[in-house]
């Protein structure tokens, strides 16, 4: 019997995910659907990850790495794998809603090339995690209406492969490549089609120390990334540097604003907020690094 051909290749990437990433799979087994999808997970771990997804999940295609690879770097590589004309993103510290595969194909029936959706966070009580969920997914709350946004976080990100096709590939050897590929997008006009029916719950970390070390090195890599892909000028970096004192507190309030739309998590933001503006510093102080180590000829990692 001859296998149908994939309507949708779902690409996880995974770094020492073993608490995480049988769950992530088993959401993906769950999901409520007669329509065929592949799984390629491309594993960089230095712990026994691909040792769970080999023994357990048979139907996966599992590619590793010796060497630990970057979200781009190993989307890239899942990409040359993948059979379908609708790439999903998801990482293997997430886990999907059943109707999640239905949603985007559903999705993907108009022109958009990119489409997102809600990013929530695990269910979990300490505010650790919550400032970590706020301080990095706050623009993608749980929403009612669809609605078009600048940019959707990698981990709930799905495109047409001519988009991939046009902009690709991701830039490799830094966070950010995600970012980096939509504003290639936007300068065409190619926005993100957020569909409030596609979501993603992400785990987010409890520990302080992980969580503002990760914060610390994203907003690094984001800000050499903005620099070389927009191509800054010397006075624009400073600029962006002369705004960063004030940036805390402007990113407090956009969060609160953007809370009108699941106001039910209000009290977690206002249990969490002096960690999530101490995130928010370390953020700031993440982008002061990276715009002042930039150097046009040096590579971004």
């Amino acid at each position: 019997m001859i296998e149908a051909h994939p309507e949708l290749s779902i690409v996880i990437t995974s770094y020492n995910a073993r608490e995480t990433v049988a769950r992530c799979i088993e959401s993906i087994r769950q999901q409520r659907t007669t329509h065929h999808f592949e799984i390629i997970l491309v594993d960089s771990s230095s712990d026994d990850t691909a040792g769970i997804v080999r023994d357990h999940y048979p139907e996966v295609q599992l590619i590793t790495s010796p060497f630990r690879l970057y979200c781009g770097d190993a989307r890239n590589v899942g990409l040359t794998a993948a059979q379908a004309d609708l790439i999903a993103f998801l990482d293997a510290d997430c886990y999907v809603d059943a109707d999640w595969v239905n949603a985007i194909l559903k999705a993907h029936r108009g022109e958009s090339l990119l489409v997102g959706g809600i990013i929530d966070n695990a269910p979990k009580l300490d505010m650790v995690s919550w400032a970590y969920y706020f301080c990095e997914f706050s623009l993608w709350l749980p929403a009612r209406r669809p609605r078009r946004i600048k940019e959707m976080a990698g981990c709930c990100l799905s495109f047409k492969r001519a988009a991939y096709d046009q902009y690709g590939p991701f830039i490799e050897g830094t966070y950010c490549s995600d970012t980096a590929f939509q504003w290639r997008l936007q300068k065409n006009g190619h926005d993100v089609l957020f569909d409030p029916a596609i979501r993603v719950c992400h785990n987010s970390s409890s520990r302080l120390g992980s969580f503002l070390s990760h914060v610390f090195e994203h907003r690094r890599h984001f800000a050499r990334v903005k620099c070389q892909e927009k191509g800054l000028s010397v006075m624009r970096r400073l600029t962006e540097i002369v705004l960063l004192p004030i940036t805390p507190m402007l990113l407090m309030g956009a969060t609160l604003l953007r809370l009108r739309r699941c106001w039910r998590y209000f009290p977690y933001f206002l249990l969490s907020a002096p960690l999530l503006f101490m995130g928010y510093c370390i953020r700031c102080c993440g982008e002061l690094t990276g715009y002042l180590s930039y150097r046009r000829s040096s590579t971004l990692s």
